[in-house]
């Protein structure tokens, strides 16, 4: 399978995983789990695109430098700030705060629904862009 197929179908599996952490409660788990199926996908859409994915989490200059011609202004700026505020919360998500806070109380239903809300819809506009790349 190629890397950009497997990377997607990662990233949809683990995104179940996160919809099921939402039911269970595990909100630190919901945001890790939206953040690894961002990173995924987008990393996914990269290498669809030939381009050699970066060995790192935070990829919105990556991102905005890359698609520019390809992705409309607004719809850049908001993948970008969708994916690199999910990235953000990746450290947090596994280890807690640097005050001590663990990873299990740091998160509220809502910042577990937000999250997953991005990741969602990262999902959905990658796979929009690689049908439309396809015709």
């Amino acid at each position: 399978m190629n890397d950009f197929k497997s990377f997607l179908k990662d990233a949809e599996i683990i995104l179940e995983e996160a919809e099921e952490s939402l039911r269970k409660e595990h909100y630190h788990r919901v945001v890790r789990k939206s953040q690894e199926s961002a990173e995924l996908a987008v990393k996914g859409f990269l290498s669809y695109l030939g381009i050699e994915c970066p060995r790192v989490h935070i990829l919105g200059a990556v991102l905005r430098r890359k698609l520019r011609e390809l992705v409309k202004k607004e719809d850049l700026e908001k993948l970008c700030f969708y994916y690199d505020s999910l990235a953000f919360e990746r450290i947090p998500s596994f280890y807690g705060s640097p005050d001590g806070i663990p990873a299990s109380e740091l998160y509220t239903r809502e910042d577990a629904e937000d999250a997953l809300k991005k990741s969602q819809w990262i999902a959905r506009f990658v796979k929009s862009l690689m049908e439309r790349s396809e015709k």
